[in-house]
């Protein structure tokens, strides 16, 4: 398999993991590190009643995790193809990666909404 393909599907699957995991922490209500701005300390906590709290750096966190995981799966999956990916099989692998960020996205347009 030639490098740029090992990598582009390691990008691939990096994009996949953030943006599951970003979305399903969200969804799912897991603890986030959150910053309390008022009382200006870190918590570790699933759920807060205001809406002045950031948990945005707790869910990247997530993300970072998702995408680390899903990357260091799929380049360890990779080490033993020995064949070139076909180029149908990687537009695949890259609408994938394409989907699950737009599909990430609306998800948390969807929660904005009425804006």
């Amino acid at each position: 398999m030639p490098s740029w393909q090992r990598t582009y599907l390691t990008a691939c699957a990096a994009v996949i993991g953030f943006s599951l995991l970003y979305v399903i922490c969200d969804y799912a209500g897991w603890p986030r590190l959150t910053y309390f701005p008022y009382e200006r300390s870190w918590a570790f906590v699933a759920y807060t009643a205001s809406p002045v709290p950031a948990n945005y750096v707790g869910t990247i966190l997530w993300g970072c995790a998702g995408a680390l995981g899903a990357s260091a799966l799929m380049w360890a999956g990779l080490a033993l193809a020995r064949r070139p990916w076909p180029a149908r099989r990687l537009q695949l692998v890259g609408g994938w990666a394409v989907a699950a960020f737009v599909y990430g996205g609306l998800y948390f347009t969807w929660n904005l909404w009425p804006f």
